[in-house]
Parts: C-alpha cells; structure tokens; sequence
C-alpha cells in the first residue's frame, strides 16, 4: 500500500502544477447529493463525480451499469449478458452499501438491499450525481460506501419532441420518443422507451459436471419503461410538482436447476427473470421568508422480482419464486439561510417497507423514523461542512451517525480538504428473517446488529474554467460485518452473524480539461480491501482501475476515444482463484446531419478483448461471459 500512496503523490505533484489561470469552457456546476441542498461543486468538500445528460449521449456505454464502471471509485461486475444481475462496489464496499436514489426515492429491494441498476435504462436519465464515502449522516442506513442519485429528465426550454433510434449486435435494438419544456410557470417532461436484445449465453463455456450452467443458446433480453415528470410555480414563494419512472424488464440466465434436494439436477433450461421498477412521488416548495424554505416530499417505490426455474423432479414444471417490495417515504425538509456563506438544513423523514413474497417471514414490515442537521459555512478561507442523524428502525433500535468536513481555500481554484464520517447498514429481511430452510441448513437471525462503518478522509481538488482535478485518500473500517455462521449438531442449522471486519483503503485520482476543439479526461484507483482477519483481499475488488479519454471536435462531428484498465484480482474470498486483468478499447462517433438531427455510433471491446469479470465460486466454477467487439449505430432528433 505504501507504494501505491507513492504513486499517488506523483499524480498529486502533477496535479499541483495545473495552471492557475482560466481556459475556454466552464465546468462549474450545482451538485444536490453532496448536501442535500445545491450547492456549487467548487464549494464542496466531499469526493463527487457529476455525469449530465450530454455525457451520457457521448460516453457510448451500452447500459447504466456499463456506464457506472467507467467512473473513478466505482467497479461493476455482472453475471452474464445484457440486463444480468450483477454487483456493484463503490470504493470497495458491497453492493448494499452503496444507496441509490431516483429523484430523491430509495428504489431497491429489502430482501438483498441492492439496486437492480441493470435494469434502469439509460435513455431516462438527465444525470448522474456519485458522492463517494459515507454518507449515513445525510441519508441514514445504507449509504457505507457513498450514494449515487439519479435524476429523470426535467424538461427545459421550449416544447419540443425528440426521438432516439438505433440497432447494433446481438440482434440489439433500442427507441425512445419524449415530449418536454417550459410554458409559462410550468415544465414537464414525458418520454417512452424500449430495448430488445439477443444477447449472449451468459456462461462462456461448458466445464463439465453435476452443476455445469452452460447453455449454448442466447439469453435475450427485453425492457420496456416510462417516464413522466412536472413542475409548476403557482408563485415566487410556491411550487409544487411530481415524478413518475416504471419499468419492465425481462431476461433469461443460465444456471443449474436441481430438485427440491439437490439429487437430480440440469442446465438445459432457460431460467427467467422478471424485475419491475416503479418509483412516483409529489412534493410541494414553499419559501416561508427571505432565509426559510421548506419542502414536503412523498413517494413510493417499488421493486417486484420474479423467477421461474425448472424442476428436473418434475419434468417441464416451473417452479416460481417473487419477492416484492414497497416503500412508502416521506421526507419533510427545511433550509435556513442566514447569509451566502451559512446554511442550515433540518429533515425529518419517515419509511416503511412491505415486503411481499413466496417466503413467509416472521416480519414483512419495517418502520423507520429518521431525523437530520446539516450546516454549511465559510468563513474567509476556511469552510465547514456537518451533519448528524439518528434513525429508529423498528425492532432495532435507533443508530445514530454524523460527519465533520474541514476545507481550506487557497484560492478561488484550490481546495484542501479533510472530513471524518461514520455511517451504517441495517440488515436486510432475507439476513433477519428468512425461514427455517432445512434444504440449504439455513435460518435467519433477528439478533442481528448492524454493519458500521468510519471514515477519515484527506483530499485536493482544482476547478477553473475548463479544468477540473481532485485527488482524495480514504481510510475506512468497517465491523460488525455480516457473514454465514455454520451450525452445529444435532440440527447442522446456521444463519448470518456480525462476525468480520475490513479495512478499505486507497486512493482516487480523476482530472477533466476543455480546450477550444479538445478534451481530456482521466481517473486512476488505488484501493486495499482487507479482511482483517485472514489478512485477505475481498472478492472481486481490483486494486488498481483506470480510464483514459480523449475528444476531438470538428465542425459538424466529434470523435472519442476511451482506455478502460482493470488490474487483476480474486474471484473468491480464500484468494485461491485469480481473475486476469484486462484493458478495453472503446470508441465513439457523433455527426450532425443538419441543426436537429444526429448520426452517432460506438465500438466497444474493439480490439475484441476475452476477459471474465465473474467466476462461479462453486464446482465446475463457470465463467459468466462478457461482451466481444460490439457495434452500435442510430439517430438522434433533439430541436435546438
């Protein structure tokens, strides 16, 4: 680690010697995630990551989680091909340390506590907001590793329509048509889509044996969703509006099917999987007085999965399995601002989770009620930024955490920075209350604590004009971390335990520049995820991950260029098997045909790198597949 730490104060070096004077291009912006209120990224003092709508069209990634890869602090890794179910670590947490957010929701599922990201589609999207590190003093359980929100398109300028079209390998095919703007005091934004695909087999090779899950033909993939959202001014001091996402996905995956006793089993079927996504809520804006405004926001979220499998016992019997979730939220906020350089946020919110499913847990409910400070400052050169929140999770308790940042103005351009944070992850249903499952040897524990986290954080960030840099060292442990007990004799019945802990460590360097027809973008990982028992690195997490982007502009076109690097690292946690790192080569096109319309293309994978990201950790330990060189091609039609 002492190495990487010197590798990273080389690139500290180089960044100290960007200029001190300002290019062409501006990419200051307002960032909500980071506070809860916007606020100016120059102003922040956390590690944030802002990918707008105009990325998005020309970073060419295929899919949300595609996308999501390619930034600093964040690794994917799916199970297989389009839409696969897969995890996602944010600076070496787990997946259900990672909160995720749309237009403010929680949208996940209380019986695994991840995100089924794979599943939100690209095309609804107007931004990506990432804030790496802990973030519980904000936004309550969950959010360990930090949060990514996602915001639906919100509609701007005049009324117009726009359309997107496309096709490309694997039989893929993609549309979306929307209609937005502003008339008067009130802008919407309403918009449709779907994708169709192929795809591929999601195992790249048979191995052989009892739970062998190759199966040659392709898992197609389908998703249709919708999006509509509104916003209206009554006055200066009053608004109100509301936001609607719904989507509908389905897949098919390969895995082995055994009977109710694991006796008799076969991978010659299709397993299917169906995941609808819904997120809709209304809120309403008052400004109470010149320093006072105060907002009320309620929602719903909803996460329904279901699963058919074969039943080899039973001939061509499907076997179907779905785990619904609700989650009711309300969050009643105030913001009080006392002078440009003093902010005062207080929140109070309220949660409770449904879960609905073919497993009958002892509990299918759960309430939490939550409350939040936040404060702001700057005073001369100096800046600070805290938060406190206690929430009280029905049958466990109330968990409190908070966080202190302390930022140091050099200039109007550079920022020191150093924060400390603490931050938790409540267990989830299936960890709780899982029934007695005398096939697998395995029960839930309602005994369980939860999973905490504290974080120390150092960092330096450069932003003018067209140049934006940081570089950020965390250090962060968690204990009390969740893993499987074995039982013992007579019954051999075992459940999870707070038995681990883990070190995580590293650093992320990322640096952006526009100048006149160029751009350049950049971000290296440095990250040491332990175990602190064994002295193990955890699975899947790559030590070191880099991108490399370069842009060119012309007249009516525009060219890009992306390095993505992944070094090696382990597939399971004894570290006996090792995952090759690899590099891939991507590429994309863009050319206005006239004012409104749009030729665009992407190559991915194009120098058709064979690389797995996923090994099966059990015997013939299959590999998922990943994507070989792959071409996209469509049209686009945005009024200007």
């Amino acid at each position: 680690m002492h190495n990487q730490f010197r590798r990273a104060g080389l690139v500290s070096a180089l960044l100290l010697a960007l200029p001190s004077h300002a290019t062409e291009i501006a990419l200051a912006t307002t960032v909500v995630t980071a506070t809860r209120t916007p606020t100016q990224s120059s102003d922040l003092l956390s590690d944030v990551t802002i990918v707008d709508r105009e990325q998005i069209d020309r970073l060419g990634a295929d899919t949300l989680s595609d996308l999501l890869g390619r930034l600093p602090g964040v690794q994917v890794a799916g199970n297989g091909g389009r839409g696969a179910t897969g995890s996602l670590s944010l600076r070496g947490t787990n997946t259900n340390h990672t909160l995720v957010l749309v237009d403010g929701l929680r949208l996940s599922s209380a019986t695994t506590g991840a995100t089924a990201i794979e599943s939100l589609p690209l095309d609804q999207i107007e931004r990506i907001e990432i804030l790496r590190g802990p973030a519980s003093s904000l936004y309550g359980s969950d959010a360990v590793g930090g949060v990514i929100q996602i915001f639906t398109r919100a509609g701007d300028g005049a009324p117009a329509p726009r359309a997107s079209f496309g096709a490309g390998t694997y039989r893929t095919r993609q549309g979306s048509v929307g209609y937005g703007g502003q008339v008067g005091d009130t802008r919407f934004d309403l918009q449709a889509g779907w994708e169709e695909s192929d795809s591929f087999s999601s195992i790249r090779a048979p191995k052989g044996g009892l739970y062998d899950m190759y199966n040659p033909d392709d898992d197609d993939y389908r998703n249709g969703n919708v999006a509509a959202r509104f916003s209206h001014r009554l006055n200066e001091d009053l608004s109100f509006g509301g936001e609607l996402l719904h989507v509908d996905a389905k897949k098919r995956f390969d895995s082995t099917n055994c009977d109710d006793f694991g006796f008799v089993c076969t991978a010659d079927f299709d397993n299917r999987q169906r995941q609808r996504l819904t997120a809709y809520a209304a809120h309403v804006d008052y400004r109470v007085s010149s320093f006072w405004k105060t907002s009320l926001r309620l929602g719903q979220s909803q996460d329904r999965m279901s699963t058919w499998r074969h039943d080899p016992s039973a001939a061509v019997y499907e076997v179907r399995q779905r785990y619904d979730t609700t989650q009711d939220q309300l969050t009643w906020q105030n913001d009080f601002v006392f002078s440009p350089a003093h902010r005062l946020t207080a929140a109070a919110e309220w949660r409770r989770v449904r879960v609905d499913s073919t497993q009958v847990f002892v509990h299918d409910a759960q309430t939490t009620r939550s409350l939040m400070l936040g404060y702001q400052g700057r005073y001369g050169n100096h800046s600070l930024q805290a938060s406190a929140r206690t929430d009280d999770i029905e049958r466990m308790g109330s968990h409190e955490t908070g966080s202190l940042a302390y930022g140091y103005h050099l200039d109007d351009a550079w920022t020191l920075r150093a924060g400390v944070g603490t931050a938790f992850h409540a267990p989830t249903f299936n960890d709780l209350y899982w029934p007695l499952d005398l096939v697998n040897f395995y029960q839930g524990n309602p005994n369980l604590k939860p999973e905490r986290a504290r974080n120390r954080e150092l960092g330096v960030g450069y932003e003018r004009g067209g140049t934006r840099a940081g570089l950020s060292f965390f250090h962060n442990r968690l204990r009390d971390l969740l893993d499987y007990v074995p039982g013992s004799a007579p019954t051999w019945i075992g459940t999870y335990g707070n038995v681990h802990s883990a070190t995580l460590k590293g650093a992320s360097f990322h640096f952006a520049h526009r100048a006149g027809v160029w751009e350049y973008r950049a971000a290296l990982d440095w990250l040491s995820a332990k175990d602190d028992a064994s002295g193990n690195t955890l699975q899947r997490r790559a030590p070191r991950t880099g991108t490399l982007e370069l842009r060119r502009r012309f007249d009516a076109a525009e060219v890009g260029v992306q390095l993505q690097g992944v070094s090696q690292r382990y597939n399971d946690r004894n570290n006996t098997q090792t995952l090759a790192g690899y590099g891939l080569l991507n590429v994309d096109a863009a050319y206005r045909l006239d004012r409104d319309w749009t030729l665009f293309a992407r190559l991915n994978n194009a120098l058709d790198k064979e690389y797995t990201v996923v090994r099966s950790t059990m015997g013939p330990f299959n590999d998922y597949a990943t994507a070989e060189r792959n071409l996209f091609v469509g049209v686009r039609y945005a009024p200007r």
